[in-house]
């Protein structure tokens, strides 16, 4: 459905989006859309300041800081899956607001930590489990909403104000830090985080769902684990997401300490990724819609992986640049496809608890990819880490090809009526 300007309240951020080429967002999803852009702000400002605030106010050594973020992104695999299971029984809404709201008690927790590092650094840990019940309830609640051709937009625009978020939490945090100190920021931007809430809580609603698992039963059509084919496709998240966490985290520390990169200038190239996303996420889906789908993870896996290898040519700043842009077009092209293809491989009933699988997936990848790439530079240098990269984006592209494929051939073989899968099929 076309954007209207006279859909108040959320009509007014929606329409701003026109300028960003979302010239199309769900109704049932513009609420969700709205209170997660206010929520963005706070959790990307939080996490930009969190590890600076651990070394610089609480004194706790830089490889403490660094295990406490490890256990926070692997402490949030398995509770996404956990979310998104009791959204599929209890509704979407009541887990994005409970996630939410305890994201914001736990920051505002940060303000009484003192000097404690051990508090402090559990606090990090305690943060990491919080979010993805509400992010897996988020995309469940998209793909209740909106019919399969269009999930591919609906999760770029998503995107698209994330990225927004992305751009002005961490200002907005640095701005709290200059006014009050590390007490005033926390309590921003937990006050940001309940503002979340108070908007979750009016604008969102979940749409009717007949499909939906009866309260207290277990949903027995089939078993996610006993899943083949979504598992093959969850294997390849994993793959290729491995490879966006390791460059990601590693490419800031070869381009610095190996290519003589000024930080200041790595610090203009690294905020290129979000602005990038902001301007042509959608623009750039439209295009992929138009696409085979086996194609476009081709494509996103070619321009996930494949651009690091431009750095066995040279290693120049230019050559640097070129690589974030591209790597950067690889994200916005793989992002929002791989989401909406785990809503479509998902069945309708339990499409909570399989997008918390993936977003388990995600953060798996992002627990383990720097820390793999660290490891293979510091046996091997950083030409291994390079071909690392582009091995498991070719490996996790052929294991999506090889799921969608499956996908074909199971919808062709079962007549449409008794399909078990009510969600689009891959192209």
């Amino acid at each position: 459905m076309a954007l209207r300007d006279g859909d108040p309240p959320a009509g007014i951020g929606i329409r701003a989006l026109r300028l960003l080429g979302l010239t199309e967002v769900p109704v049932g999803i513009r609420g969700l859309v709205t209170a997660t852009a206010v929520q963005g702000l706070a959790t990307s400002g939080f996490s930009s300041y969190v590890a600076i605030w651990a070394i610089q106010r609480l004194h706790a050594s830089a490889a403490a800081v660094g295990v406490a973020l490890f256990l926070r992104a692997a402490s949030g695999i398995g509770s996404g899956y956990l979310g998104g299971r009791f959204s599929d029984r209890r509704g979407r809404r009541p887990v994005i607001l409970a996630s939410w709201l305890g994201q914001a008690v736990c920051i505002a927790s940060f303000t009484v930590a003192g000097d404690h590092v051990p508090v402090g650094l559990a606090l990090i840990v305690a943060f990491g489990p919080l979010g993805p019940p509400g992010s897996a309830a988020s995309s469940a609640l998209i793909a209740d909403a909106v019919p399969a051709g269009e999930r591919g937009s609906a999760f770029a625009a998503m995107r698209v104000l994330r990225s927004m978020s992305v751009i002005l939490g961490p200002p907005g945090a640095a701005l709290l830090v200059a006014i009050g100190g590390w007490p005033t920021m926390f309590g921003g931007l937990a006050a940001c985080s309940l503002a979340a809430v108070v908007t979750a809580r009016l604008l969102i609603h979940d749409p009717p769902r007949g499909d939906a698992v009866p309260a207290g039963k277990q949903a027995a059509d089939r078993a996610l684990w006993r899943d083949g084919m979504f598992l093959l496709f969850l294997s390849s998240v994993t793959l290729i997401t491995l490879t966006l966490a390791a460059t990601d985290r590693f490419l800031p520390v070869a381009a610095v300490s190996s290519y003589h990169l000024p930080v200041s200038a790595w610090g203009v190239l690294i905020a290129m990724n979000p602005v990038l996303i902001v301007l042509f996420q959608a623009r750039a889906t439209r295009v992929g819609d138009r696409m085979p789908r086996r194609t476009l993870v081709l494509v996103a896996a070619a321009l996930t992986g494949g651009p690091f290898l431009l750095f066995l040519l040279n290693t120049s700043t230019a050559m640097i640049a070129a690589v974030v842009v591209l790597s950067t077009f690889g994200e916005i092209a793989w992002t929002p496809t791989a989401q909406a293809l785990a809503a479509d491989l998902a069945p309708a009933a339990q499409r909570g608890a399989y997008l918390g699988a993936f977003d388990g997936a995600v953060s798996l990848a992002y627990a383990v990819g720097p820390m793999a790439a660290l490891e293979i530079h510091a046996v091997a240098g950083d030409t291994p880490v390079w071909w690392s990269g582009a091995a498991a984006a070719t490996a996790g592209a052929a294991l999506a090809v090889a799921a969608l494929t499956r996908e074909r051939l199971s919808s062709e073989a079962v007549p449409e009526s008794a399909a078990p899968r009510p969600a689009g099929t891959a192209r």
